[in-house]
C-alpha cells in the first residue's frame, strides 16, 4: 500500500527540492518570475488530465440523472401518486445544492488553498452517485394493492443524494477552472481551459451513447409474449438506471487518485500565502528537471525586502476583498459583467440546450400528434406527443437516440472547434459574434416552428437547433467558463468564480419557470424560443454597450513583428492573439500613482477601449495606477 501511495505521489514530484530557503515578499518580481517559469514548462498534460477527468465525472453524472428519470417514474410510481412535478423538484434540489457548492467551495479555495479542497468535490460526487445507485424502496408490503408501500422511500433517498451530487458538481466548477488557469502557462491558458470544458460535451456523449448500448443490450433479453413481461421490464429498467448512474463514477475514481496528491498552485503560494519556498516546490513538482528551469526557480529567491507588501499581508481577507470590489479597482463591475452574462446564458442553455426530451420530441414531430382523452393521456414518463402509446423501453430509447443525434454530437463539435480558435479573436469579439449568431438562430427557429410544426418540412427547425448547439459551445458556453477564471486577482479568484457560476445556475432555475409557464405544444415552444432570442440579444447588447463600465477586461493583445529596413518600418500582425498574464489582466494590490508619473503594468482595461499609444499606460479611474505594489524591476 505504501508503494502505491509513493508511486501516485511521484506522478507530481519530479525531484527533491532544498528545504532551507529564505522567504521573500516582493510580490511583483515573484509573480513575474513564476509566470515565466510556467511559460517555460509549457502545457502540462498532468494538470489537464486531473482537471478533465473530474469535470467529466460531474458532467456525466448530471446528464445520467436526466436519462434515468422516466425509468424511476415507471418502476416506483406504481399508482400515479407522483406527477411530473416530482422530476422538477429533483432538478430544483440539484440546482440549489449546485449554487451552494459553487459559492462555498469557491470561497474556501481562496481562504484555504486550491489543493486542500481539490479531490473533496470528487469524493462528494462519488458518494452521491454510489448512494443514489444503491437506493431502494425497501421491503414492499401490500404488493399490487392500492395501499402498497415500501419500508423505505426511494424518492426521499434520491432527494438527499441529488443534493450531494449538486454540491459536488457545484464545487467542481471553480476548482477545476482555478487549477487549470493557475497552473497554465500564459500562452496556453485559453487552450487549457477550453480543453477542460470539453469534458462537459464528452460526458454528454458518453452518457447517452453508453445509455443506448446498455438499454438495448438489457432489453434484448425481454420476452414480449411472456406473462410476466411487465415484471421483466421493471427488472431491466432497474438494472439500467443503476448502471447508467454508477458508470459516471469511473472517471471520478481515476481523478481522485491523482487529485489528492496535486501540489498547491505557485500563484496561490505567492499571492496569498507569501510563501516563496512552497511556491518553488510546487514549480519543481510540475516541471521536469532541466538546468534552465532550475536556474529560473533559483532566481525567484533573489529579491530584497518589500515593506509595502508586508503591510497588505496583515489585512484580513474580508478587508482585502472589500477594497478590491468596492475600492478604486471597482472589481464589482467585473463580477457583475460576467455574472449577468452567465445568468442570462443559462436561462437559454438549460431552457432548450440541456437535453430536454420534450423540446426534442416537439421539434421532431412531422405530423399532427394523435388526440388523446383524459382517460387515455400518456403516462408521466412519456413526453413524446407523437407516440402517446409507446412502451417505456421505446420511450427511453427514442429519447436517448434523439439527444445523441441532435444535441450531444453537435455540442462536442462546438467544444472541439473552439480549442484551436480560442485565441484567434479577442474574447469580447468572439463572444459578441457567437451570441449575435445564436440570437439570429433562435429567431429563425421560432419562425420555423411557427410555420412547420408537425409538418413534413420540419427539418429546418432541427437544422437550426443543431447549429445552435454547436454555437453554444463554440462561443458563450465555453467563454464564460474561461473568462471567469481569467478576470480576477488570485486572492479573490475562487470566490468571484463561484459567485459568477452560481448566477448561471440561478438562470437555470429561472428557465424551468419560463418553460412551465409557457406550456407545451406549438404555441408554448414558439413562445419559449422567442423569449430566449430576446435574452440572447440582451446578452450581446450588454457586452457591446458595456453599461456603467461593466465590461470584460482585455485578456489578450496582438502578436506583431516589427523591423526597419532602411528608412521604412514594417510590421506584421500575427493571426493569433497573445494572452496576457493573469497578474496583468487584473493587477492587485493597487498603488496611487503621482500625477504625471507612469510605471508598472498596463492594468485592466476593457477590450473595447482604444489602444491608442497617446493614452498614458497604467492609468485607471480616479488617478490610480492599475499596477501591483512596486518593489522590483521585474524580469
Amino acid at each position: 500500500m505504501v508503494d502505491i501511495s509513493n508511486n501516485v505521489r511521484d506522478f507530481w514530484v519530479r525531484h527533491v527540492v532544498a528545504k532551507d530557503v529564505a522567504h521573500i515578499r516582493e510580490r511583483e518580481r515573484r509573480d513575474d518570475r513564476i509566470s515565466i517559469i510556467l511559460d517555460r514548462i509549457g502545457f502540462s498534460w498532468r494538470v489537464y488530465l486531473v482537471a478533465f477527468l473530474g469535470f467529466l465525472a460531474s458532467s456525466w453524472s448530471l446528464i445520467a440523472v436526466t436519462i434515468i428519470t422516466p425509468a424511476l417514474y415507471f418502476i416506483y410510481d406504481r399508482h400515479g401518486q407522483f406527477d411530473r412535478d416530482a422530476g422538477l423538484v429533483l432538478d430544483m434540489v440539484t440546482l440549489t445544492a449546485t449554487i451552494l457548492g459553487m459559492v462555498i467551495f469557491g470561497h474556501l479555495a481562496d481562504r484555504l488553498g486550491r489543493s486542500k479542497l481539490y479531490g473533496i468535490e470528487v469524493i462528494i460526487v462519488l458518494v452521491a452517485v454510489g448512494g443514489a445507485a444503491f437506493s431502494s424502496a425497501g421491503f414492499i408490503i401490500h404488493q399490487g394493492r392500492p395501499d402498497e408501500r415500501g419500508s423505505l422511500d426511494i424518492y426521499a433517498a434520491l432527494f438527499v443524494f441529488r443534493a450531494f451530487l449538486g454540491l459536488g458538481i457545484g464545487a467542481e466548477y471553480p476548482m477545476s477552472a482555478l487549477i487549470a488557469a493557475e497552473f497554465s502557462p500564459t500562452r496556453w491558458r485559453g487552450v487549457m481551459l477550453a480543453a477542460v470544458f470539453l469534458a462537459q460535451a464528452v460526458g454528454r456523449l458518453l452518457a447517452y451513447g453508453i445509455g443506448v448500448g446498455a438499454l438495448r443490450g438489457l432489453s434484448s433479453q425481454l420476452d414480449p409474449a411472456a406473462e410476466d413481461v411487465l415484471d421483466q421490464t421493471k427488472v431491466v429498467l432497474d438494472i439500467f438506471w443503476r448502471l447508467a448512474l454508477s458508470l459516471a463514477g469511473i472517471p471520478a475514481v481515476f481523478a481522485l487518485v491523482f487529485r489528492l496528491f496535486i501540489p498547491e498552485t505557485p500563484r496561490f503560494y505567492s499571492a496569498v500565502k507569501r510563501d516563496i519556498k512552497k511556491a518553488r516546490e510546487s514549480l519543481t513538482m510540475l516541471g521536469t528537471r532541466t538546468p534552465e528551469m532550475i536556474a529560473d526557480i533559483e532566481r525567484i529567491m533573489i529579491a530584497g525586502p518589500d515593506d509595502a507588501a508586508s503591510e497588505t499581508e496583515r489585512r484580513s481577507w474580508w478587508k482585502m476583498a472589500g477594497d478590491y470590489y468596492f475600492g478604486p479597482a471597482k472589481g464589482w463591475k467585473l463580477l457583475a459583467a460576467i455574472s449577468i452574462q452567465w445568468l442570462l446564458l443559462d436561462v437559454v442553455w438549460y431552457g432548450v440546450g440541456l437535453d430536454s426530451p420534450g423540446t426534442l420530441a416537439a421539434l421532431w414531430l412531422d405530423k399532427a400528434p394523435p388526440s388523446t382523452s383524459n382517460s387515455s393521456a400518456p403516462p408521466n414518463w412519456n413526453d413524446d406527443p407523437a407516440y402517446p402509446n409507446a412502451t417505456i423501453i421505446e420511450t427511453i430509447d427514442r429519447n436517448l437516440v434523439r439527444t445523441l443525434q441532435l444535441s450531444s454530437i453537435a455540442a462536442l463539435i462546438g467544444s472541439m472547434a473552439v480549442i484551436p480558435l480560442v485565441d484567434c479573436l479577442s474574447r469580447r469579439t468572439h463572444y459578441l459574434w457567437t451570441t449575435w449568431s445564436l440570437a439570429a438562430l433562435f429567431a429563425c427557429m421560432a419562425i420555423s416552428v411557427s410555420q412547420t410544426y408537425a409538418e413534413p418540412t420540419h427539418h429546418a427547425s432541427i437544422v437550426f437547433y443543431v447549429l445552435a448547439q454547436v454555437l453554444f459551445n463554440l462561443g458563450p458556453n465555453t467563454l464564460t467558463f474561461i473568462l471567469a477564471a481569467e478576470m480576477f486577482p488570485t486572492e479573490v479568484r475562487g470566490t468571484s468564480y463561484g459567485v459568477a457560476a452560481a448566477f448561471g445556475k440561478l438562470g437555470a432555475i429561472i428557465a424551468r419557470g419560463i418553460i412551465k409557464r409557457a406550456g407545451k405544444g406549438q404555441r408554448g415552444l414558439v413562445t419559449v424560443l422567442a423569449i430566449f432570442c430576446v435574452v440572447l440579444a440582451v446578452m450581446a447588447l450588454l457586452v457591446w454597450v458595456e453599461p456603467w463600465g461593466m465590461a470584460f477586461p482585455r485578456v489578450q493583445e496582438p502578436r506583431s513583428l516589427k523591423w526597419r529596413d532602411g528608412g521604412r518600418a514594417y510590421k506584421i500582425v500575427h493571426s493569433r492573439l497573445e494572452n496576457r498574464s493573469l497578474e496583468d489582466i487584473s493587477p492587485w494590490p493597487l498603488v496611487v500613482a503621482p500625477s504625471g508619473e507612469q510605471g508598472g503594468p498596463e492594468g485592466r482595461r476593457s477590450e473595447s477601449e482604444s489602444d491608442n499609444e497617446s493614452q498614458a499606460p497604467g492609468r485607471g479611474e480616479e488617478g490610480f495606477q492599475l499596477g501591483r505594489i512596486a518593489g522590483g524591476d521585474g524580469p
